[in-house]
């Protein structure tokens, strides 16, 4: 299946509707499982030359579990589409894929690349999204909510700087900002105490208010 999906110029192990499953306890449990393994494994950058040079589809995969939830939850957040939104993340990293060899980390991060791919690409859905003909409630509604691109820059901030936080404030965070929880919710949803996911959201809000201030 994956040579198959090589041959196809589609990227492998890109699940879609991956993350209708993300609230799952057993989903939770297992992605915090593996968080904690996270930060001993290799850096975005190794990965990003590992798909270029070698087409390595476990760099691509490791790549997608680190960022596809973000890029998922900012389309949502934006597009207010879950078709759209998966869509985006196949886009994403299809482009990911078939462009790895133009990655320059001289110029750029990698998430900061991949937020670059995922800007372009949510413009352009917005756009397709708001030419498609709609009852006249749902279009003076759409109108009052705002556009997508319009919300883009702060949305793209706070998605980078959640990647850069560590995977259990990210978890909590992700949940609260794009998924649109309660802590009582995102305690159901991971099996922590809701104790736990108290304290470990002020310390994820503390050090995201850090990154963002850093930022400017």
């Amino acid at each position: 299946m994956v040579e198959l999906a090589i041959r196809a110029g589609a990227p492998p192990a890109v699940r879609r509707g991956a993350y209708a499953a993300m609230l799952s306890p057993a989903v939770a449990r297992r992605r915090r499982r593996s968080s904690k393994r996270e930060s001993r494994k290799a850096a975005d950058e190794e990965l990003v030359r590992r798909v270029a040079a070698a087409r390595d589809p476990a760099a691509l995969a490791e790549l997608y579990d680190r960022y596809a939830g973000l890029i998922y939850g900012l389309a949502l957040r934006l597009l207010g589409d879950r078709p759209l939104a998966e869509e985006l993340v196949q886009d994403v990293f299809l482009a990911v894929w078939r462009n790895a060899g133009s990655f320059d980390p001289s110029r750029a991060g990698f998430s900061t690349w991949v937020y670059r791919i995922a800007r372009n690409r949510i413009t352009d859905l917005d756009r397709r999204r708001r030419a498609r003909p709609r009852p006249a409630e749902e279009e003076v509604a759409e109108r009052a909510e705002g556009d997508a691109a319009g919300a883009l820059p702060e949305a793209l901030d706070v998605a980078e700087a959640l990647s850069r936080l560590s995977p259990e404030h990210r978890e909590l965070l992700v949940l609260a900002y794009f998924r649109g929880l309660t802590q009582r919710e995102i305690s159901e949803a991971t099996g922590l105490p809701l104790g736990t996911v108290k304290s470990r959201t002020s310390a994820a809000l503390r050090s995201l208010r850090r990154r963002l201030e850093g930022r400017g």
